[in-house]
């Protein structure tokens, strides 16, 4: 089980997750490989991830360091322009269109991490998965959406994998809306 900082979907991002997941599935031809499709209580997006699990005394210091990052970090926007296959992963994800905002936030949360004393990790490309591939083989890229789907993280959420979904163990809304891109 995982430990990391994301965000849940609201149900107007769900919706509009199910729809792209639907049309999809619909344009798959009948000799596709194999999708293991996520369901709605799987959707997220990771921030950071933290690892296998943490500590008490460590919930603690992300605690106290979440709650002074989101009270002075506005709320970002961001995109969703459609579904992209990842062969190396064997995903196919949700592409999201981060904005400098949702940019910031990033370079915020991993040094945030670094001073509770987590090493260095990747920067993180916000996606949301939908199915995972049994091999590298993926169909066609499927076709981009004609409108993004606009999409706000108004929360920061420290979340643990369960079985078949995410346990939320705690929840940092952020400060107010933003106004820039």
């Amino acid at each position: 089980m995982s430990v990391f900082l994301g965000w849940m979907p609201d149900a107007a991002t769900q919706a509009a997750l199910a729809d792209l997941h639907h049309r999809i599935r619909a344009a798959l031809p009948a000799d596709a490989p194999r999708h293991d499709w996520r369901t709605p209580a799987q959707w997220h997006v990771t921030l950071r991830y933290l690892g296998e699990s943490i500590d008490d005394a460590l919930r603690t210091r992300i605690d106290a360091a979440m709650i002074e990052l989101a009270a002075t970090t506005h709320a970002p926007d961001a995109s969703i322009l459609g579904a992209q296959y990842w062969p190396h992963a064997k995903v196919l994800v949700a592409k999201i269109e981060a904005s400098d905002a949702l940019k910031r936030l990033l370079k915020q949360l991993e040094a945030t991490m670094q001073d509770c004393g987590f090493a260095k990790e990747r920067a993180q490309t916000a996606h949301v998965t939908l199915a995972y591939l049994a091999h590298r083989d993926a169909p066609a890229q499927p076709t981009p959406l004609a409108t993004p789907v606009p999409l706000r993280i108004d929360r920061l959420q420290l979340l643990r994998t369960v079985p078949g979904a995410y346990m939320s163990l705690a929840s940092w809304p952020l400060a107010s809306i933003a106004t820039d891109a």
